[in-house]
């Protein structure tokens, strides 16, 4: 038996696996974040590590012997020696990066100015910075420096809480903005600019000797998307998958590290006995989040209306999916925006309009990706909560041009960790991770290709224009 624990940002879920790789038993916990002001998102520690405790007790309960987990990424936060936490998770949703940004030294802000790689790390979103932010004011450099404390990623605080080791994984680990992803050497000019303690964990691969809970092995720590990209077989060149949760993320695997421009991210998909799979990754922050807000303030009241509000509505309104601010085109302070408004506007133009604007700018970020690929594989692999609309799935296959195909589990971070578990075992081989888990459904394009290229020709022109107005008030969602 395998336990599998996938910690995502609204809940943790527990999967058992059968040494077939079968699912046996599956159960979430929800653990919502908490927004403290306009921009601080952050969620409980404690409690999160409790319940990561918990479902490891309810895993050995099953018979497991081997657990792994995945986890939510570019979060951060800092514990005692005795596993303690000393403040709550930083969420990668977080805002507060702006305060540091603003008080950057003259050079640090020239410096991003000149190196589109630096401005990428010194954003506000940027862990790199986050954890700036947790050392001025927790007040724990000393700590830090003497080994009483640590500050780092979210994977590494729960295998210590597991194991007592500070280890983070290298899918985690190179995302920080400290850790480059091409070799894991220190970026030292990012230590130097932020004045941080060059105090890193020990970076492992994703199949490693993490330490012993409670008579099981801890064998396995992945970032959750790349998790998912290995759940879909997303390995070689080209594949490329898409989970639509809190936001969506679409990552296309490549055969060397390639540094990207446009807000698109290099990262390591899989690192496992001195090997790399490299790849890259685009994403919107506000995707579920969008639509849970949407449906809390009363737009449909349950997901089967939205879906049928979705088939119904018009190609007419469009919502720009930026509640949380933009990554491609790079637009953090613009905040969401619906354009198609008129007196003939219904509910089901709106709902619709979610689905394409969503859509839309996912399109975007695959033109972006095939700049570097040259072509990328079909299908377009569909996970996560939000692709269990068939709307949504239709409208970025036409939009996309590529065909899109929808799991029939869309668990795939922790079918990815089942997979490097059996790996561990022996059971899988490397030739086998490429395999694709089975098809639920095959979404085929029904959009022209000179209709599809129009629309995303006016629909970056409108980005252009909103995103060199991110500065107004008006766009920044506060007046």
């Amino acid at each position: 038996m395998y336990g599998v624990i996938d910690v995502g940002t609204t809940g943790i879920k527990l999967s058992i696996y059968d040494e077939e790789l079968r699912k046996i038993h599956y159960e979430k916990h929800i653990l919502g974040f908490e927004q403290l002001e306009s921009g601080f998102i952050e969620q409980d520690s404690r409690r999160l590590a409790e319940v990561v405790r918990g479902l490891s007790r309810r895993a050995r309960e099953f018979g497991v012997k081997k657990l792994g987990i995945c986890t939510y990424r570019a979060s951060v936060l800092a514990w005692r020696r005795d596993g303690s936490p000393l403040t709550n998770v930083i969420t990668w949703m977080d805002g507060r990066g702006m305060e540091v940004i603003s008080r950057l030294p003259i050079v640090a802000r020239a410096l991003r100015k000149l190196s589109g790689s630096l401005n990428t790390i010194l954003s506000p979103d940027s862990p790199a910075v986050l954890l700036k932010w947790i050392y001025g004011r927790a007040g724990i450099e000393k700590d830090v420096e003497e080994g009483n404390a640590f500050a780092w990623t979210l994977d590494s605080f729960l295998i210590y809480n597991l194991t007592g080791k500070f280890l983070s994984d290298s899918t985690n680990a190179t995302l920080t903005g400290l850790v480059h992803p091409k070799d894991l050497s220190k970026i030292d000019i990012i230590f130097d600019l932020l004045k941080l303690p060059e105090v890193t964990p020990d970076v492992v691969e994703n199949v490693s000797d993490l330490g012993r809970f409670e008579d099981m092995d801890l064998v396995v720590s992945i970032a959750d998307q790349q998790s998912a990209a290995l759940g879909m077989g997303v390995v070689e060149r080209g594949r490329v998958e898409s989970v639509h949760g809190t936001g969506s993320f679409i990552e296309a695997a490549t055969s060397e590290f390639i540094m990207p421009k446009g807000g698109l991210i290099p990262l390591i998909i899989l690192s496992l006995e001195g090997r790399r799979v490299y790849g890259l990754e685009g994403f919107i922050r506000s995707t579920g989040s969008t639509v849970d807000w949407l449906k809390g303030v009363g737009l449909f009241s349950s997901y089967d209306e939205m879906e049928e509000l979705a088939r119904m509505g018009r190609r007419k309104a469009i919502l720009i999916p930026s509640l949380g601010g933009l990554r491609v085109p790079r637009a953090d302070k613009l905040r969401g925006v619906m354009t198609g408004l008129d007196l003939s506007t219904k509910r089901a133009d709106i709902v619709s309009g979610i689905a394409w604007g969503i859509s839309i700018h996912l399109a975007i970020i695959i033109e972006r990706m095939r700049s570097y690929l040259g072509s990328l594989k079909e299908p377009l692999l569909s996970a996560g909560g939000y692709s269990r609309s068939n709307a949504f799935l239709q409208r970025l296959s036409d939009i996309s041009g590529m065909r899109v195909a929808r799991l029939k589990d869309t668990e795939a971070s922790s079918f990815g960790v089942a997979k490097l578990l059996a790996y561990s075992d022996g059971r899988l081989s490397r030739e086998d991770l490429p395999k694709t888990p089975e098809i639920d459904t095959v979404f085929e394009p029904e959009m022209s290709e000179d209709e599809r290229r129009a629309l995303i020709r006016e629909y970056s022109k409108l980005l252009e224009v909103m995103t060199s107005c991110e500065g107004n008030p008006f766009m920044r969602g506060s007046f």
